[in-house]
């Protein structure tokens, strides 16, 4: 399936040569294990791409009420799968005070402009939730290969529906020193899987690569934007350490909420959700690997564990 992704990434890339020029390709991989067992958000894993849009006639390709003639643009492509999964993973009975079973995967294609240290994000998500995503059995292979125990309740999870989604965010780099930067953040998201505002922030100290910085999976921006197109990478080693933070206002979110338009386990959810995380970036020359960690507030009222989970992300930049 990986493979396939990636030759559907590269054949949209050569349709495109002329026009456009890759900056870098990402994976992230994202699991909760490392802290504690498997339950709410657990896995999900993401390989993207992202281009420099040197022709900037089709005005489809374009976030409308700007003036992209004046901005660096870039468009990526990506294909992303997350799994999400009650706490007692051995109860095969619906668990009514807990989340749903929910497997999903989407593909998502991004439109960005840079300008004078800001940057505008317009994604577009489709997607498919519920058992022709088959993230039952790929929980369940990685769990027997691991030695982990195998979950038992996917009976019950969600059922089919296909997701349409449509994401904006705008940041803006603030340098605060030669060794510190502060990135602020504001945007929405609108569709059936997640209708929300949110307002962030990530600070970041040491020698901090001159980027929007990394992103976790499912989030409005693309990873390692730059703030120059034209930006040259050194065969040296660089540090920096990230601090960030979130606040959603969630009008709906599918994993908490139930199918949208079939009858199906749902948990009464909480309407603002903050966020913190910490992480390490490490950079040599071309390559970056960036470590996340977020921890959530409660998302629904029967919720037991503070939520958490880690995040690795490797980008190789062009």
């Amino acid at each position: 399936m990986l493979n396939k992704i990636i030759l559907l990434i590269l054949l949209i890339s050569s349709l495109f040569s002329e026009t456009l020029e890759v900056k870098n390709i990402t994976f992230t991989t994202e699991n909760d294990s490392d802290f504690r067992g498997d339950n709410d958000y657990t896995y999900g894993s993401e390989i993207s791409i992202l281009f420099y849009r040197k022709d900037l006639n089709n005005s489809l390709l374009h976030i409308p009420f700007t003036d992209y003639k004046l901005q660096d643009n870039y468009i990526s492509f990506s294909y992303a799968h997350q799994i999400y999964t009650p706490e007692d993973l051995k109860n095969q009975n619906l668990i009514l005070n807990d989340r749903p079973y929910a497997g999903y995967m989407y593909f998502k294609s991004g439109l960005y402009q840079s300008y004078n240290k800001t940057l505008k994000s317009l994604v577009f998500q489709l997607g498919m939730l519920g058992p022709s995503t088959n993230m039952d059995r790929v929980q369940e292979v990685i769990h027997a290969n691991i030695g982990s125990d195998v979950p038992e309740g996917w009976d019950n999870q969600l059922k089919n529906e296909l997701v349409i989604q449509i994401n904006y965010g705008y940041k803006e780099y603030m340098e605060l020193s030669n060794k510190s930067v502060f990135i602020p953040e504001y945007g929405f998201e609108l569709g059936n899987a997640s209708t929300k505002v949110f307002v962030a922030g990530l600070y970041r100290w040491g020698d901090i690569p001159k980027d929007y910085g990394s992103t976790q999976i499912d989030n409005t921006n693309a990873n390692k934007i730059p703030l120059d197109p034209n930006r040259q990478y050194k065969n040296a080693w660089s540090y920096c350490l990230n601090l960030s933070f979130k606040a959603n206002l969630i009008a709906r979110d599918i994993f908490l909420d139930g199918n949208t338009f079939l009858d199906s386990h749902n948990v009464d959810k909480n309407i603002f959700v903050a966020e913190v995380g910490y992480g390490v970036s490490v950079n040599y020359g071309h390559l970056s690997i960036d470590y996340l960690r977020k921890h959530l507030s409660h998302q629904f009222k029967t919720q037991n564990r503070i939520p958490n989970y880690g995040s690795l992300v490797i980008s190789y930049n062009f």
